[in-house]
């Protein structure tokens, strides 16, 4: 049997079109509000774990002054492209990115594979269950998402995960779920 912890992705930032990894963003709403808001759709927890950046951080300790910080789930490092509209990145860079998203190191910064290894040493070192929730970013939870499900991290690198909905894994459909 299958006990998927409960995922949930931080808020929406303001404005889109900008390299978000590393760097905080503005968010439409505060955390606190978003805590508010999603406080009655999220089972009860154990524990909570979070990525240490802002927008994961204050809506994690929102909702649990015990949660814990982990620095596996931060997002994607961006390195040379933090903060940069993405029409502003080099367009070959971008394009070779884009070709192998899971093997392009970004200058100064990491490779998709790279996050996915550091996320999976973290999870072999805890046993997730039902009762956990993690507050962390799209590319950390899918690369999360692919090691509970055993599956290639090629294939989840781009499902869609919503802001701020709280998300488990479904081993059948092989994605998350509301």
């Amino acid at each position: 049997m299958f006990n998927s912890p409960q995922l949930l992705r931080h808020g929406s930032p303001r404005e889109s079109g900008f390299c978000y990894g590393h760097s905080d963003p503005i968010l439409v709403e505060e955390p606190s509000q978003t805590a508010q808001r999603v406080h009655s759709k999220l089972a009860p927890w154990q524990r909570l774990f979070t990525s240490p950046s802002p927008r994961c951080a204050e809506l994690a300790f929102t909702l649990d002054s015990n949660a814990e910080r982990v620095s596996a789930l931060r997002e994607l490092n961006f390195g040379d492209w933090e903060g940069l509209p993405w029409d502003a990145v080099d367009r070959t860079s971008l394009d070779s990115w884009a070709q192998a998203p899971l093997d392009y190191p970004i200058p100064g910064g990491e490779s998709g594979r790279e996050l996915f290894r550091r996320v999976a040493e973290w999870a072999q070192t805890v046993q997730l269950g039902e009762h956990d929730l993690i507050i962390a970013h799209a590319g950390s939870l899918r690369a999360l998402a692919a090691i509970l499900l055993k599956c290639s991290f090629d294939d989840c690198w781009q499902w869609p995960l919503a802001y701020a909905t709280p998300v488990r894994l479904n081993p059948n459909t092989a994605g998350f779920v509301s």
